[in-house]
C-alpha cells in the first residue's frame, strides 16, 4: 500500500486508489465459470497452484512474458483492464492473476496469516511456471508491488525486469491509525463502495477490507514495521 509522507495525502491516495480499481471492475462479477475469451482477444482461464485455482488472463504473443500483480481487493481485470487491452501484444504476452481470494480466485476466501505477502509472491511466480514462462517481468501496483519485490527477491534467476509503484516497505503507526479509517467500509463514498459490493457482494468485500486492515497492521509490530 502506497505510504507517501503525509497522513492525509495517505488516506486520500489510498480511498482514491480504492475507487480507481472498483471503477475498473464495475462490470467484473465472481463466479465459478468454465475458460472464457474476453473479447477477440484476452483470454481467461483458471490453473490450480498450490492447492487453490487460481483465475488469470491473457493476452498477446511477444517473447517478452509480463505479469500483472493487482493491489489491495483487486483483480487483473479491476486494476490493469487499460493494460490488457493496450499494451503491445506484439512485443509482451501479457498475464493478469488474481490473487487467492480476490476477484475470480474464489473460492478461497481471503484470508491475511503473517506470511501473506509471501504466500502471494510465491503462488504468482509458481502460477508463471505452470503456464511454461521460464523467465518474465512483473508489474506491481500497490500490494502487488509489494509481492513482486519479494517474488524477486526469492526468484532472482526467474525475473527479466521490475516495474512496482504505489509499494512501501514497511509499516509504521501512523499507517494504521489510517489503514483503520477505511476499516468500516459504510463510511466510503458511494463511487467508492457500490463497484466492490457488485464485484464482491456487501458482505465479503466488508469482511476483507477489516481483515485486510488488520494483516497489513500486523507488521507495525516487527522491527523498522519491516515487510
Amino acid at each position: 500500500m502506497a505510504r507517501p509522507g503525509s497522513g492525509g495525502l495517505l488516506l486520500r491516495r489510498l480511498l482514491s486508489q480504492l475507487s480507481r480499481s472498483a471503477q475498473w471492475g464495475a462490470t467484473l462479477r465472481v463466479s465459478q465459470a468454465p475458460a472464457a475469451s474476453y473479447g477477440t482477444s484476452v483470454t481467461s482461464a483458471k490453473v490450480e497452484v498450490n492447492g487453490v485455482r487460481l483465475h488469470y488472463q491473457q493476452t498477446g504473443s511477444g517473447s517478452h512474458a509480463v505479469l500483472l500483480l493487482p493491489g489491495m481487493l483487486g483483480s487483473g481485470q479491476t486494476d490493469f483492464g487499460p493494460q490488457l487491452k493496450s499494451m503491445n501484444k506484439q512485443q509482451f504476452t501479457l498475464v493478469a492473476w488474481d490473487p487467492r481470494g480476490y476477484g475470480k480466485s474464489i473460492p478461497p476466501l481471503r484470508d491475511f496469516p503473517e506470511d501473506f505477502f509471501e504466500r502471494d509472491a510465491k503462488d504468482a511466480v509458481d502460477l508463471m511456471q505452470a503456464l511454461k514462462f521460464k523467465k518474465f517481468s512483473l508489474l506491481g501496483w500497490s500490494d502487488g508491488g509489494i509481492t513482486a519485490l519479494i517474488a524477486a527477491a526469492k526468484n532472482p534467476t526467474l525475473i527479466h525486469k521490475m516495474v512496482v509503484w504505489g509499494t512501501n516497505p514497511s509499516v509504521s503507526e501512523e499507517d494504521v491509525k489510517l489503514y483503520n479509517a477505511i476499516r468500516d467500509v459504510s463510511k466510503w463514498s458511494e463511487r467508492a463502495r457500490q463497484p466492490m459490493e457488485e464485484m464482491y457482494g456487501h458482505d465479503y468485500f466488508s469482511k476483507t477490507c477489516a481483515a485486510w486492515v488488520d494483516g497489513i497492521s500486523q507488521f507495525a509490530q516487527k522491527p523498522n514495521g519491516c515487510i
